[in-house]
C-alpha cells in the first residue's frame, strides 16, 4: 500500500514538474519573440520642414508639412506635428554624428524616421511620442 501510495505520489509531482518547465519554456519562446518583433527597425521615413527652432527644455520639434517620401508614399501625413524627442537620437544626415534638439533650427527639413503605426495624439497639432520614432536625421 505504501508503495502504491509512494509511486503515485512521485508520479504526480514529476508530471506537475514536467508541466512546469514546459510553461516556463514556452512563456521565454513568446517574451523572447515579441522581443525580436519590437527590436525589428523597420520603419517609414518622412520628410517635413521645422516649424521652430528646437527646444532643448521641451524636448520636442514642431515640423510642418511631414510627408512619407518613398514609393508607397500613401501614408498619413501631417500638415503640423509636434515630435517629443526625449530618447530620440538626433543626428547628422551625413555623418550619424548625434546633435542635441536645440542645435535645430526653424526652416530645416528633416527626415524622420517613424514605426510602421505610429502612435498620435488627438490634440490640434497632433503629437509623436518618442517610441514610434525611430531617428531624426538633419542635415548639416
Amino acid at each position: 500500500m505504501k508503495k502504491t501510495l509512494l509511486l503515485t505520489v512521485g508520479i504526480a509531482l514529476v508530471l506537475s514538474l514536467v508541466g512546469c518547465g514546459t510553461s516556463k519554456k514556452e512563456d521565454t519562446a513568446d517574451s523572447a519573440h515579441s522581443l525580436s518583433d519590437s527590436s525589428q527597425k523597420k520603419g517609414i521615413k518622412y520628410e517635413g520642414t521645422v516649424k521652430e527652432d528646437g527646444s532643448a527644455a521641451k524636448q520636442q520639434l514642431i515640423l510642418k508639412n511631414l510627408k512619407q517620401i518613398g514609393e508607397d508614399a500613401d501614408a498619413i501625413s501631417f500638415d503640423e506635428v509636434v515630435l517629443l524627442t526625449e530618447g530620440v537620437p538626433i543626428l547628422t544626415a551625413e555623418t550619424h554624428e548625434k546633435l542635441s534638439v536645440d542645435e535645430i533650427k526653424a526652416g530645416t527639413i528633416v527626415t524622420v524616421m517613424l514605426v510602421t503605426e505610429p502612435i498620435t495624439t488627438r490634440s490640434l497639432p497632433p503629437q509623436i511620442p518618442g517610441n514610434s520614432i525611430l531617428q531624426i536625421l538633419v542635415p548639416k
